[in-house]
């Protein structure tokens, strides 16, 4: 699939169809992360390939690969809001401070729908590294007292 059909999709779903939000290799960079995060994640082949995702990536794989898409699009924008400003003039106010905080709601939102969805087609795949601790049931610690025999 074209990675071009796909930032066209991913433009409808970030409300930006007009492009006054993301410029096309933003959108394409937010693409190229999330196929290599949806291989790992479903444990399936997926790359990219000059300006194809290969193979196809069809149903429910397509729309988490989107959805993947647009929380990568959410940090870009965390990232462009960081310096925003308050500016106040006589009767006349501004203040865009509040903007990277409503971009990482939406990003910490489209995590949890993405986690949710996973899991309804691969159980367990949701579980990433930050989210738990893997604790080895045959590891038993070892104690050791001052003068005791090794």
């Amino acid at each position: 699939m074209a990675i071009a059909d796909l930032v066209l999709t991913l433009r409808i779903d970030l409300a930006d169809p007009e492009s006054a939000l993301f410029a096309d290799d933003v959108l394409q960079r937010c693409i190229h992360k999330g196929v290599y995060r949806l291989a790992r994640d479903l444990e399936i082949s997926l790359s990219v390939a000059g300006d194809e995702v290969v193979p196809d990536p069809e149903g429910e794989t397509r729309e988490l690969l989107l959805l993947l898409g647009q929380i990568h699009a959410c940090q870009v924008m965390r990232a462009t809001t960081a310096n925003t400003f308050s500016f106040s003039s006589g009767d006349k106010r501004v203040d865009k401070t509040k903007q990277p905080e409503h971009w990482a709601k939406l990003e910490e939102d489209l995590k949890a729908l993405y986690k949710q969805r996973l899991s309804e087609i691969k159980p367990g795949a949701a579980a990433s590294p930050e989210d738990y601790i893997i604790s080895p049931s045959d590891m038993k610690p070892i104690i050791y007292e001052q003068g005791g025999d090794l």
